[in-house]
């Protein structure tokens, strides 16, 4: 399982919804965090991998071999996937889709929202679904107008998402959350911390423009900081000063 892991690691850097100046992620195993723009995530014994029409998932066995299970296709395509216990949701360029992992791990529809044509990333808690909307890299999607936003779902009933709360953003990508706080990249813009206790009354903490964000990866300790050239450790037990940690090159 080790051995299996390590080798996601090494293949974990992918690119969703835009160009190759964007959305380059790390995925670790269930018992790390993902970033939000991720193509593929492991839920229990179960690796699930998202291609634009189809989601497919592996029994990962005890020597980390994988053996097919199934696969569901899709009429549109989906570009982001985040797992929250048995359910994971999956970002698209016209809405977000809930599903939900049965015991046997396979995932089964559960509901959709749908907006505007734009990039969709996603990340969730057991009450609220984070979705940022960015339409300015879009354009070869079809989008016929430009909204940069945070929007916010109440998913407390899974077959039944209500949007809460929109709020106009820059450039929005990738986000993480830790406890109350959305660590939000703007891109080459910078990186925004907020406060989303309250979702109909989010308060924007800080907004660190000298880092270039495309995702971000939420650890125990150390917030990743994903650009499109490297990764960035934080130490970020004061969220609205993030002391840097250490800084990799990536290519």
């Amino acid at each position: 399982m080790k051995k299996l892991i390590g080798v996601f690691l090494l293949l974990s850097f992918f690119y969703s919804c835009s160009d190759s100046s964007d959305a380059t992620v790390l995925e670790s195993s269930n018992t790390g965090q993902g970033g939000s723009l991720a193509r593929f995530t492991i839920v229990g014994d179960y690796l699930y991998t998202l291609e634009p029409n189809q989601l497919r998932w592996y029994k990962i066995s005890g020597d980390g071999n994988l053996e097919s299970q199934g696969v569901e296709n899709f009429d549109g395509e989906k570009e982001t996937i985040f797992p929250l216990g048995n359910l994971l949701f999956l970002g698209a360029n016209e809405g977000m889709s809930i599903y939900q992992i049965g015991a046997d791990g396979t995932p089964e529809f559960q509901s959709e929202v749908r907006h505007i044509v734009a990039c969709d990333p996603v990340v969730a808690n057991t009450n609220y679904a984070f979705v940022t909307l960015r339409t300015e890299s879009c354009q070869f999607l079809g989008a016929a107008e430009t909204e940069n936003v945070l929007n916010i779902y109440d998913v407390n009933d899974i077959n039944n998402p209500n949007i809460l709360a929109s709020y106009d953003m820059i450039s929005p990508r990738g986000m993480g959350l830790a406890g109350d706080f959305l660590f939000l990249c703007e891109g080459p813009f910078g990186l925004r911390t907020l406060n989303v206790s309250d979702p109909q009354a989010v308060e924007f903490l800080a907004f660190n423009e000298s880092i270039h964000a495309n995702d971000v990866i939420v650890l125990p300790e150390v917030l990743l900081v994903i650009g499109p050239d490297n990764i960035t450790q934080f130490d970020y037990s004061d969220p609205t000063n993030l002391v840097k940690i250490s800084e990799i090159s990536i290519e």
